[in-house]
């Protein structure tokens, strides 16, 4: 939970970050509780998107949630796909009056992901703990992490 409090407090707006992980790894609490830092105007509101696919919340910085666990369902060929191309979330994004943060669970479902982008890995730890590992594939995502190392001291 510190560590996405962290995260949320270094984010501008305009980044990608993906949530990796098995189910019940933490992936939403971990939305959850980067929420309050982006300034949500209902953080308590975060829930996972698995049947909705996509929830928009608005704020000081919004956050549009994306969870693509169902298109990665079984299903005819090129259905999961189709079934992203119908979110639009290049059009959702431009729509918003501020720059958002897109946080994708479920990511290896994604057909076209973005180049630069914060790839956030989360597994089971000891007892109750979580284990978690980040990386960035970009500029933008690359200097977000290094204000995160650097905001949790590691």
């Amino acid at each position: 939970m510190a560590l996405a409090r962290a995260l949320g407090g270094v984010l501008a707006g305009g980044e990608v970050v993906f949530l990796f992980g098995p189910l019940g790894a933490g992936k939403t609490t971990f939305v959850r509780a980067l929420a309050p830092a982006l300034g949500l105007d209902a953080p308590e509101r975060v829930c996972s998107p698995t049947f909705t696919v996509c929830m928009v919340h608005p704020g000081r910085i919004p956050l549009v949630h994306v969870d693509l666990y169902r298109l990665g369902e079984a299903g005819p060929a090129g259905a999961a796909s189709a079934a992203f191309e119908a979110l639009d979330l290049d059009a959702l994004l431009e729509d918003l009056t501020v720059p958002a943060v897109l946080v994708v669970e479920w990511p290896e479902h994604h057909p076209d992901p973005p180049e630069d982008r914060l790839e956030i890995r989360l597994a089971y730890g000891d007892a109750d703990g979580r284990d978690l590992a980040a990386r960035a594939t970009g500029p933008t995502a690359a200097a977000r992490l290094a204000a995160w190392e650097k905001a949790v001291g590691s």
